[in-house]
């Protein structure tokens, strides 16, 4: 039953940045984050970062209660961070991108 709700957000969330991406005035030359462009698809993440966890993460802030997600643990404290910070710097589609391949590389 969880997995199911995962990916059911997971694919809504897919569908979100889809219709977000299509709304942004225009693309940033330049992000403020860590996490850069490319870095985000080939970047090292570590252990409390995950990819599919920053896009569960934007999904949440977006249409969800991201609050009681960081108290059952679904999302972790840095994937909320990166997921505000790929919101206001529109490098959402780059973590989607990164969930994908890392989804499929076993």
């Amino acid at each position: 039953m969880t997995q199911r709700l995962i990916v059911t957000t997971v694919a809504s969330a897919a569908l979100l940045l889809t219709t977000l991406a299509g709304c942004a005035p225009t693309v940033p030359s330049e992000s403020m984050s860590v996490l850069t462009g490319n870095e985000i698809l080939t970047a090292d993440l570590g252990t409390d970062l995950t990819a599919r966890g920053v896009v569960l993460a934007a999904v949440l802030l977006v249409a969800g209660d991201v609050e009681k997600a960081l108290a059952k643990g679904v999302v972790t404290a840095p994937e909320v961070q990166a997921a505000r910070a790929a919101i206001a710097e529109g490098t959402l589609d780059m973590w989607r991108q990164r969930a994908d391949a890392d989804e499929a590389t076993p």
